[in-house]
C-alpha cells in the first residue's frame, strides 16, 4: 500500500468501529451483520473461540442487547497496517448497558464497564471489515436486579 492507501484504509477502520457501536445501539441489526466477515472469530481474552461467524455474533449481540439500553464508546484508535494488507487495532473502550429486567444469560441488571477491543479487520466483498474480535476489561461495574445478587 502506498502512502494515501494507508490513510484511506485507516480512515475507513475508523469508520468501521463506529458503526459498529452506533449499530449496536441503535439496534440496527441486519446492517450490524455486514461490519463482520463472513468467518469472523471472536475470542475471549485466553484465546478461545467464544463465537464463529458473523451472523453467529451479530445474533448473540441481538439476543443479549435487544431489550438494553447500550452506550459503546470507542476511544484513541491505535491502528496499524500490516505488509500482507491486513489490518490490527486496539481500542479503548467503555460500555454502559442497562436491562429493561436483566441480562438473558448472565442476569446483571446493568453494567458499566471498561477496557480495550484487540481487533483484525480485512477487505472482504470491496469493503474492510472486523474479522477477529477480543474485548479485555480493566474493570466491570455489575449492578444486579434487587433481591437476585449471586450469591
Amino acid at each position: 500500500m502506498d502512502r494515501l492507501e494507508r490513510l484511506e484504509a485507516i480512515e475507513a477502520i475508523r469508520s468501521l468501529k463506529a458503526r459498529y457501536f452506533r449499530l449496536m445501539d441503535t439496534k440496527q441489526w441486519d446492517e450490524l451483520r455486514l461490519v463482520f466477515t463472513h468467518d469472523l472469530k471472536v475470542l475471549t481474552p485466553e484465546g478461545k473461540v467464544y463465537a464463529e461467524g458473523g451472523d453467529t455474533y451479530a445474533k448473540a449481540l441481538r439476543h443479549s442487547l435487544e431489550h438494553a439500553v447500550s452506550v459503546h464508546q470507542g476511544l484513541a484508535g491505535e491502528v496499524e497496517i500490516h505488509a500482507d494488507g491486513t489490518v490490527s487495532a486496539i481500542w479503548a473502550m467503555q460500555d454502559v448497558i442497562s436491562w429493561e429486567d436483566r441480562h438473558p444469560r448472565t442476569g446483571w441488571k446493568s453494567i458499566l464497564g471498561r477496557g480495550h477491543y484487540h481487533e483484525t479487520y480485512r477487505r472482504e466483498d470491496g469493503a474492510w471489515r472486523i474479522a477477529t474480535l477480543t474485548l479485555t476489561r480493566l474493570s466491570l461495574d455489575i449492578t444486579w436486579p434487587e433481591g437476585h445478587e449471586p450469591a
